[in-house]
């Protein structure tokens, strides 16, 4: 399909005689009955086994189908597939039945590594961001022998994961330096929104039948209770897995909706539509994430950004507090808000600390880790974990891959956040965008401490912004050491004619 769509392009783009067109027409004609007839073959193969198989590999192609049609298309597309292959579960579900290794939770990855590849054989990956990805992916390598040993189904499964998430690097290195050419930044303004409204209807109306038996089949902790139809009861997730997902998403949509330079109607809908959703999932680590992501913008642009970001924390304080007396929704999330300021006391924090002194000691007495697989979701093909549902991606991490690989994975994050830094405050086109893109990453590192967000859309999105940084790093000092040497040559000229 990806290749008749670039022949198709090729055939109308040339001038050509009508000989040539003739032929033209003919070997598509062939390309469509080898091509397509090959598809159908594989596609009656995949139905064989499963529904949901036979919807991945449909999803799959139709991805990158698109990315070879137009490369805007193709990257909307793949962060698509990565908000509604969840939802997409859910709703297969109700026909089939929960399945626990469900093809359709691969699809994204598949996608992913497949437009990777694609981006990897046309751009050019400067040799120091490939040694940045490869060094990152050793990391989470050295976790693998040990997972293998321990349960290799989690260690594959994990392995995929985290690997596509860096795979997200090659993605970003073909993305341009403007602001408004941005593909994550469009996603996340135009797509996210709608998944907020999503979101909110969880919250108001009773749950929809395919969310209710996810719940039930899932019972995961995080959603809330689950109780029948009870809305309520629940944290919002919308067509995510789980809240943490989406409070993530939101937020760094909150932080694009910054260089929103004209205040539409329908932009401050949007923006009051992603609030509100974002405090329906009552993820306190995302609004922590999101302030001292904001600061740190503020910091990256000298001061200029202080307005938008102060007055945006400003409104939507005074707003929850406000509706609190009359709204229940309000009154929830302002008693959520005050949990922060006594975390010292709250249930929920102590939990955490104590898992990490608990588990810290034991993560850092394995050099090679426990395996991958052995933490979080992945885990769960495994049947048995001490860290079945960590609540700091950092954590999880080493006690996966061990301090070696934890150093690794760290040391290109530092690679990448100096980058970040370093085009924040050049001044030079493009400044607005890298300014965003430094506060995305804050936000994203900072996220990482209530979850790991190395996998799943959080983990694409923070290697893609990475992707992005480094190129244009090495874009900018490919093109000072040009100056130099041209300056060089004109001072030997001048200096010659004397």
């Amino acid at each position: 399909m990806a290749e008749l769509i670039w022949r198709l392009r090729g055939s109308d783009r040339g001038p050509g005689s009508a000989r040539s067109a003739r032929a033209a027409r003919g070997s598509d004609a062939v390309w469509v009955a080898v091509a397509g007839g090959g598809a159908a073959i594989a596609l009656g193969a995949v139905l064989m086994v499963s529904m949901q198989a036979a919807c991945a590999f449909v999803l799959v192609v139709l991805v990158v189908a698109l990315h070879q049609h137009d490369r805007r298309w193709g990257i909307a597309s793949l962060f698509a597939l990565w908000f509604v292959a969840p939802l997409l579960r859910r709703l297969f579900a109700l026909a089939t039945g929960f399945v626990e290794q469900d093809p359709l939770s691969l699809a994204p990855f598949l996608a992913t590594a497949a437009i990777a590849a694609i981006e990897l054989s046309r751009v050019h990956v400067p040799t120091h961001i490939r040694r940045i990805m490869l060094l990152a992916a050793a990391g989470f390598a050295l976790g693998l022998p040990l997972g293998l040993v321990h349960g290799p189904s989690s260690a594959i499964y994990a392995f995929i994961a985290y690997l596509a998430g860096v795979c997200g690097a090659a993605l970003g290195v073909g993305e341009r330096h403007g602001l408004r050419d941005s593909n994550l930044r469009r996603v996340l303004l135009f797509m996210l929104p709608l998944v907020a409204v999503y979101a909110i209807v969880q919250r108001v109306f009773p749950l929809a039948s395919w969310d209710q038996a996810w719940i039930d089949a899932t019972n995961l902790a995080s959603i809330g209770a689950s109780e029948k139809q009870d809305s309520d009861a629940i944290r919002a997730f919308a067509s995510l897995n789980s809240p943490g997902a989406l409070a993530g998403l939101l937020g760094l949509s909150l932080l694009c909706f910054l260089t929103v330079r004209r205040a539409r109607p329908l932009t401050v809908v949007a923006v009051a539509v992603v609030l509100v959703a974002l405090s329906v999932t009552f993820v306190r680590s995302a609004w922590v994430a999101l302030i001292i992501a904001g600061l740190a913008h503020v910091v990256a642009s000298g001061g200029r950004s202080a307005k938008p970001v102060l007055g945006a924390v400003a409104v939507a304080v005074l707003a929850a507090i406000a509706l609190s007396p009359v709204s229940t929704t309000a009154k929830d999330v302002v008693n959520r808000f005050e949990t922060i300021a006594g975390y010292e006391t709250e249930t929920s924090s102590t939990e955490r600390e104590a898992t990490l002194s608990q588990t810290l000691p034991v993560a850092l007495q394995a050099p090679l880790g426990h395996g991958l697989g052995s933490a979080g979701e992945p885990s769960k093909l495994n049947g048995q974990s001490q860290l079945r549902a960590p609540d700091n991606g950092y954590l999880a991490l080493m006690y996966q891959v061990g301090p070696l690989g934890f150093a690794f994975v760290v040391i290109a994050i530092g690679f990448i956040v100096a980058a970040a830094w370093e085009g924040a405050r050049a001044r030079a086109p493009g400044q607005e965008l890298r300014q965003l893109l430094f506060a995305l990453i804050v936000f994203m590192l900072v996220l990482l401490t209530s979850g790991d967000s190395f996998y799943g859309s959080h983990g694409v999105i923070l290697w893609f912004l990475g992707g992005q940084v480094l190129a244009y790093q090495y874009r900018s000092r490919v093109a000072q050491e040009l100056l130099r040497r041209e300056r060089e040559a004109e001072r030997a000229r001048a200096f010659a004619a004397a």
